[in-house]
């Protein structure tokens, strides 16, 4: 490789966008008020406005600058669940992104939306590692040959790489995504997924001596693990932009927002850098390469962006006593982490017109009030487990059962619950939107107790890559009339310790391993997904209820005056000393 100059980037980055097309109400903490507050943070018009600003303010002091996507723009709001994946073409196109990494739930429904997308998009669409080469020729919704598409190359076993010229200085810009996305999507089955470490591996020599430049940006849908393992086990990387583990990297704490430790995480010569998800945060980083590539300085930060509203809650149904604004604001304008800025105007008509009065109609239905916060998390912490992935659990069971089936209890995967709750109103449109967007049916099975324990140790297995190497948290069980205990260092196989069930009369039994029950999940729990391999297995084919999980947990919390955590924890789960 010849020599080659060193180069300084500014590089815009987001990632887990999830259709948040508008700014989300996040409750932050304020030092000097006893209660949090309430602002509307992100949303894409202020994205594209901070984004410009960076630009202009860097273009004098770096060499180029490029904003990148690290992928996962489909699902997460109602703007996916009416407009699907063109609302996205449409407003990801006004971002003017230089590429988008794919992110698993572009797949989450086959690769005909991607097709479509594809069709849609104006930018770059990085899929370094699908090898979409033997696609079958007869589809009515093909991926292969769309010119947006920069997928594997089966020829020279590397992905298909973007290059950027600043002034002569030559940047390559690849993206690989989860090796085993088939176990948690829907890609069709002509199009796997390779080994992404052998693909980076094979592409960044391919990029040293073929393209001719070190600089090589790693744009990443593994997750911030996996990312941070490429960082020490591969070299030649430069950066690493990734998304997948909406990890909002910095110390956030100022707003009560914990720290994930500070932005940009370099690991010998590689930078990784991560911005959370929902459209929060912009990611921006200014960063040097000598001539091998290498890391030298970086500089920049997460940024929260707020506009000027503040309220008591999350339906801005209570504003702010004045002396309590001003303190709030006062406070905020000091925050190193937060810039407040207005959003461009050409996205918030086209939002406004083309969009938002399909979700506003939505928005009206109020299903049932929350007295207090519903906190989820995927694998529980110290302070517990999700409070709403339970209850999800619950709306299933009531659901089957308004529906004359007869069901011993309800199993679903951490993942499919996407926020928490805020307390206020709970309409229609934050449940099928924010909560519960993925528009899937429950099904009714029939597993043995023995394929249920199973079922319950290979997903925490493998949200926890407890002798497995995992596809992710997401696939951590809560459950409904099914109570467990996990002990993480007992032998594989052995590690549920206690498995019961809920009788109709509300007596607690032991389960027993030959006989079958009832249950009800998603369709994709229920499909053996994501380490609920057991569930492959059963004698007879699910089948579906008719009816959502989104309109499933909606009638389940239109029969509650107010929606409350659930009153007794049906899981233990004992980690291992070491993750103490």
């Amino acid at each position: 490789m010849p020599n080659v100059t060193p180069i300084t980037l500014s590089i815009a980055h987001i990632n887990d966008t999830h259709s948040h097309f508008e700014p989300t109400p996040i409750s932050l903490a304020v030092t000097g008020l006893e209660d949090r507050i309430y602002a509307n943070v992100g949303g894409f018009a202020r994205i594209a406005s901070v984004a410009k600003s960076f630009r202009q303010e860097t273009q004098n002091d770096t060499d180029g600058f490029l904003f990148l996507h690290a992928g996962d723009c489909f699902q997460g709001t109602l703007y996916y669940s009416l407009f699907k994946g063109e609302a996205n073409a449409t407003l990801l196109n006004m971002l003017n992104l230089d590429a988008m990494a794919l992110g698993n739930h572009e797949l989450d429904l086959g690769n005909a939306a991607v097709s479509k997308f594809l069709d849609q998009i104006t930018f770059p669409f990085l899929a370094g590692n699908w090898d979409v080469s033997k696609e079958l020729p007869n589809k009515r919704f093909p991926v292969k040959g769309k010119a947006p598409l920069l997928a594997y190359d089966p020829d020279l076993k590397i992905a298909s790489v973007l290059t950027k010229e600043f002034g002569g200085k030559k940047v390559a810009i690849f993206s690989v995504a989860l090796d085993k996305m088939a176990d948690i999507a829907m890609p069709d089955p002509d199009t796997p997924f390779v080994n992404s470490k052998e693909t980076i591996i094979n592409t960044v020599k391919y990029i040293q001596e073929e393209i001719g430049t070190p600089h090589i940006i790693l744009l990443s849908h593994l997750g911030y693990d996996q990312d941070l393992k490429m960082a020490e086990e591969v070299e030649g990387l430069s950066v690493i932009v990734g998304g997948h583990s909406h990890v909002l990297q910095g110390d956030f704490s100022n707003l009560g927002l914990g720290d994930m430790g500070p932005y940009g995480r370099q690991i010998n010569d590689t930078l990784v850098v991560q911005a959370g998800c929902h459209s929060l945060a912009l990611g921006k980083l200014t960063v040097t390469l000598d001539g091998n590539g290498k890391v030298t300085a970086h500089s920049g930060g997460n940024f929260l962006m707020l506009g000027r509203s503040l309220a008591m809650d999350a339906s801005w149904d209570q504003n702010l006593p004045d002396e309590t604004f001003q303190k709030a604001k006062a406070y905020l304008l000091e925050q190193p982490n937060v810039i407040h800025c207005r959003g461009d105007e050409g996205i918030k008509q086209v939002i406004a017109e083309r969009y938002r009065p399909a979700v506003d109609k939505l928005k009206s239905d109020v299903v049932t009030k929350l007295p207090a916060r519903l906190r989820h998390i995927r694998v529980p912490d110290e302070n517990g487990g999700s409070q709403i992935a339970p209850l999800v659990c619950e709306a299933m069971i009531y659901s089957a059962r308004e529906r004359g089936y007869e069901v011993d209890f309800a199993i679903h995967n951490a993942g499919g619950v996407r926020v928490s709750l805020e307390n206020g109103k709970l309409t229609a449109a934050e449940v099928a939107g924010r909560l519960l967007p993925f528009a899937i049916d429950l099904m009714l099975y029939k597993p043995t107790g023995l394929q249920v324990m199973q079922a319950l140790e290979g997903a925490i297995n493998n949200a926890t890559n407890n002798g497995v190497e995992g596809t992710g948290d997401g696939s951590f069980p809560y459950t409904a009339g099914l109570r467990y205990t996990y002990e993480c260092c007992k032998p594989k196989g052995q590690r549920i310790t206690q498995l019961e069930y809920q009788t109709l009369g509300g007596t607690w039994k032991t389960v027993e391993l030959e006989k079958t029950y009832i249950a009800v999940s998603s369709a994709y729990t229920s499909q053996g997904k994501e380490g609920y391999d057991s569930l492959k297995c059963m004698s007879e084919l699910p089948r579906s209820i008719y009816v959502t999980l989104a309109d499933s947990f909606i009638e389940f919390a239109r029969t509650k005056d107010t929606l409350l955590a659930p009153e007794e924890n049906l899981l233990t789960y004992l980690p291992c000393q070491s993750n103490d």
